[in-house]
């Protein structure tokens, strides 16, 4: 089955530039992978790591370019989604107030704001409503995991999943929501661990876009207003650098000096670090963290509760009392 990878588009395999022979870059088998195979194992390599004393390979150097032009390409797509100043074809059915009237209904799931229409980064609303200043919607990018697109993908192919919001979320069944984050492009964050009010150990900050195999499904998440106004529900992620080898653990014997089109397992070069959401490859349920600021605080998208938790991205967060979900960057996903 082939994989969703827009706004990557493949013409067979090999496709990128630097994947056919003599080049052998092999970000296109382990950063993008077109084709499932039905392996469990996905690479989401997002750095070459140099070891003294192995051998450089001229197809890691081509790695590094490919790398390079897949973060940015990515990043620009998403600018392209998330950033319009009005009714355009990528926001087509949610624009369904504007005045060409491209849209369609409404359904409970599919319901961003009106406000929508004066474009994101912007306070004023439509038909009299305005904003207050904690909903004002900005941009893509937040400290937490974004997604390449905020509704349905924009994108289309035979195998487009365009009815596919990059967030679901159920309806409310005795004051709890489900949410399901699918499968494709997302924009995440590294973060450090935090330990109460010590500085968080490790960096935190470094963006990678990686590729969410799977879909992921949160357990029911209470959203009664006694827990508090404010609820953030985010992904969390596993980094780790895996060798070239055979360990089943924490190898990846493709990693060999490739300069025959072959791996040679005699003769390794550098290692990958490696950025997963975990639940997406691993057999846990321990995918979403939720995060409950103290309810004296006020909201704010930079809080320490939700930007910074145990490798926590913040994706959307519910507000108990207005009865809506919206993304970090306040724009909306639904109301229940």
């Amino acid at each position: 089955m082939t994989n969703n990878i827009q706004p990557l588009y493949s013409g067979g395999d090999p496709s990128f530039p630097l994947s056919p022979a003599p080049y052998y870059s092999r970000t296109e088998d382990k950063n993008v992978n077109f084709i499932d195979d039905g392996l469990p194992e996905y690479g989401n390599y997002k750095s070459l790591a140099f070891r003294p004393g192995f051998s450089l390979q001229a197809s890691e150097l081509n790695e590094i370019q490919e790398n390079f032009q897949l973060q940015m390409s990515l990043t620009i797509s998403m600018m392209h989604n998330w950033i319009t100043s009005g009714a355009g074809s990528l926001w087509m059915p949610w624009e369904h107030n504007s005045p060409g009237g491209e849209g369609g209904a409404w359904t409970a799931n599919n319901h961003p704001p009106v406000a929508i229409q004066t474009g994101i980064g912007v306070g004023g609303g439509a038909d009299g409503a305005g904003h207050s200043q904690e909903k004002v919607v900005s941009g893509p990018g937040w400290r937490g995991a974004t997604p390449l697109h905020p509704f349905k993908s924009p994108y289309q192919q035979p195998n487009n999943t365009s009815n596919m919001n990059s967030v679901f979320v159920s309806g409310l069944v005795n004051n709890r929501l489900t949410f399901t984050f699918n499968p494709g492009w997302w924009l995440v964050e590294d973060k450090g661990h935090w330990a109460g009010e010590d500085m968080p150990e490790g960096v935190s900050g470094l963006k990678h876009w990686i590729y969410l195999k799977t879909p992921i499904v949160s357990d029911d998440i209470n959203v009664s207003t006694s827990i508090g106004r404010y609820i953030t529900v985010g992904l969390k992620l596993e980094t780790s650098y895996v060798e070239c080898g055979t360990n089943p653990i924490d190898g990846d014997e493709e990693l060999a000096d490739n300069a025959t089109g072959i791996p040679n397992s005699a003769s390794c070069g550098a290692s990958r670090y490696s950025v997963n959401f975990l639940g997406d490859i691993q057999e846990t349920n321990a995918v979403v963290s939720v995060a409950i600021p103290d309810a004296n605080s006020d909201w704010s998208v930079n809080h320490p509760d939700f930007v910074i938790r145990e490798n926590m991205n913040p994706v959307c967060v519910v507000d108990t009392t207005d009865k809506e979900v919206r993304y970090m960057n306040n724009l909306l996903i639904t109301t229940y």
